[in-house]
C-alpha cells in the first residue's frame, strides 16, 4: 500500500503542468489567460507569435503579425497594461535598427503563443 501511495503521489507531481506559468513583472501567473488584452491577441488571425521579454527590468510582450501584402510581418511591443511602446515592419529593422530602440535591447525572450493555421 505504501508503494501505491508513493506512485500516486509521483504521478500527481509529474502530472502538474506549470508550462503556462511564466515569471514576469506584470503581477500575473499566466499572461495569455490573465491579461485580457493579450488573451484577445491570441484570437486575432493575423497574429503569428506572441513572446514575452525583458526591457530595462520590465516585462514586455512582442506580437508578430503577418500582412497579406508586400510589407511583410510587423512587430509590436507592448507594456504590461497593453500600451504600445513600439511598432515597425520586420523587414526594415535590419536596415534601420533605429526604428525601435527597444527591440535591440530586449533580453530573455520566450515565445508564449504560435499561431499555426494548418493545425486543424
Amino acid at each position: 500500500m505504501r508503494y501505491l501511495s508513493l506512485i500516486i503521489l509521483l504521478c500527481v507531481v509529474l502530472g502538474c503542468n506549470r508550462k503556462d506559468v511564466v515569471p514576469n513583472t506584470c503581477g500575473v501567473k499566466r499572461p495569455l489567460k490573465d491579461l485580457e488584452w493579450l488573451k484577445s491577441k491570441t484570437k486575432d488571425s493575423f497574429i503569428e507569435t506572441i513572446s514575452q521579454a525583458r526591457y530595462q527590468d520590465q516585462t514586455v510582450y512582442i506580437t508578430t503579425a503577418s500582412s497579406r501584402g508586400f510589407a511583410g510581418a510587423s512587430v509590436m511591443i507592448y507594456s504590461c497594461d497593453g500600451s504600445k511602446l513600439c511598432s515597425f515592419p520586420l523587414l526594415q529593422i535590419e536596415q534601420k535598427p533605429d526604428l525601435c530602440e527597444i527591440y535591440s535591447q530586449l533580453t530573455d525572450e520566450k515565445v508564449l503563443f504560435e499561431h499555426n493555421p494548418y493545425n486543424w
